[in-house]
């Protein structure tokens, strides 16, 4: 019941993210009018604490546009607020905008080949390092990856 559980939840946070990365991707916008901000021009990736600082203090000088339920400008400040780490797996970042259904066998192999190297209680820290990179972990390896959880909590 608890391995269930767990596979649940986790299921359900990638879907979420996963609906968050797709509706970012079909490039959004809202009209830029007195009360109202556009985000669309401000860039996650940065490569230097100069570029940081200058994306939080333009997100944080903006106002929320206030058309969505969740507001962008809050969920870009903690993007941008969670460090990436990578799992000696910097090569999946070929994968970024594929959908996690949209892989082939070879593809599938190689997100199955990082997640079979790593311990058990390491694979949930790299299921957000995904996300936050844009890479959806194929579909046919999350219940593997949700069992491999479950299985290295119950040890």
């Amino acid at each position: 019941m608890t391995l269930i559980l767990v596979c649940a939840v986790a299921l359900v946070g990638l879907c979420v993210f996963d609906l968050f990365s797709r509706n970012k991707k079909k490039g959004r916008t809202v009209k830029k009018d007195a009360q109202k901000t556009d985000l669309s021009h401000i860039s996650l990736d940065v490569t230097s604490h100069d570029e940081y600082d200058a994306r939080m203090k333009e997100l944080e000088a903006s106002q929320c546009c206030g058309a969505h339920d969740v507001c962008e400008k809050e969920q870009m400040i903690r993007a941008l607020r969670q460090k990436i780490e990578y799992f000696n797996d910097e090569e999946l970042d070929a994968y970024q905008g594929i959908r996690e259904d949209d892989y082939t066998d070879d593809q599938i192999e190689e997100f199955r080949e990082v997640l079979y190297t790593m311990h058990a209680s390491e694979i949930e820290d790299w299921l957000k390092s995904l996300s936050l990179r844009g890479v959806a972990l194929p579909i046919l390896l999350k219940d593997e990856a949700c069992q491999l959880i479950a299985s290295g909590r119950s040890a």
